[in-house]
């Protein structure tokens, strides 16, 4: 069962005892829908699921982006949460460890298909947010050159991105990097055995 929590001060009262929330970001372009699956799986699981309509298809510039996501973590009252970001949302999720979670209420982050280094991609789309996710933009830069948070990140990649073009790819230091033999950027998102590694990393991390 997927719990879509949208309202604030809504809560589960038979999410089990100990079952850190869960707060999913899809990608640039996708809206919330894209991860549904993956929050059936986790809410499964006893973990309250959030995702935040308000991102509508994500084309918010990342700083913003991440101001929605702690709305959602304030007017819960969320303690040790755990991200779950596809592609961009990975980018929102580092950039919420590291400007957005001195209280730290945000426990980790599970990184999907992200491209912590950018996107040559990127460059052929004129829309600005996607400049947003070149290698060269200031905001890839500033992430890139804050690693102090990395301990805290779960990379999983697949073993060719048809988006993450780039010389490190999802390959983040200091990060727990997990390579799977996945071809494609969405696929991934939809594959049995990593839907089961993201939940068993949840419920041991």
């Amino acid at each position: 069962m997927f719990i879509h929590k949208n309202s604030p001060g809504h809560f589960l009262n038979f999410v089990l005892k100990g079952k850190a929330p869960i707060i999913l970001i899809p990608g640039i372009s996708n809206k919330w829908g894209f991860l549904k699956h993956l929050g059936d799986r986790i809410s499964l699981k006893g973990h309250p699921v959030y995702v935040a309509s308000k991102l509508q298809f994500n084309f918010f510039d990342i700083p913003t982006s991440a101001k929605i996501i702690r709305e959602i973590i304030d007017k819960n009252n969320l303690e040790k949460a755990i991200i779950i970001g596809h592609s961009k949302g990975g980018l929102i999720g580092k950039y919420l460890l590291i400007h957005e979670n001195k209280d730290n209420k945000i426990k980790g982050l599970i990184a999907i298909a992200t491209p912590f280094s950018g996107s040559t991609l990127a460059k052929i789309f004129s829309r600005k947010s996607h400049g947003e996710l070149a290698p060269e933009s200031k905001i890839i830069q500033e992430l890139d050159s804050q690693k102090e948070v990395n301990s805290k990140i779960v990379s999983i990649m697949p073993q060719f991105d048809n988006h993450v073009w780039s010389e490190k790819g999802s390959f983040l230091e200091g990060a727990l990097n997990i390579r799977v033999p996945i071809k494609g950027h969405h696929k991934i998102v939809f594959d049995k055995d990593v839907i089961k590694k993201i939940v068993d990393l949840i419920e041991n991390k």
